[in-house]
């Protein structure tokens, strides 16, 4: 089970010379990055493991989990621009 709250990375020599040049032109930092990408990725994990869990509950119906997981992913980009359009950008 996936219960820690730690996570070591370790990354292919290419992968640190390509983060080191990014971190050289952006000032973001290897780990600042991954972590962005994680949080970023979360709703789509969550999509998969919701769709996961629906089918499974009623193996039965047979259910695709990728359509399902489909809807699922519709369904976040809804609440997504919903939100976003509750709350505007603005450049000032």
């Amino acid at each position: 089970m996936a219960t820690k709250s730690f996570v070591k990375v370790e990354p292919e020599a290419e992968t640190v010379e390509l983060f080191d040049r990014y971190h050289k032109y952006t000032g973001t930092t290897p780990e600042f990055y991954i972590a962005q990408l994680v949080e970023k990725t979360l709703p789509t994990v969550q999509a998969m493991v919701d769709a996961m869990d629906e089918a499974s509950a009623d193996p039965e119906a047979n259910l695709d989990v990728m359509e399902l997981f489909g809807k699922k992913m519709a369904e976040a980009a809804l609440a997504q621009k919903e939100a976003a359009k509750a709350e505007p950008l603005v450049v000032n």
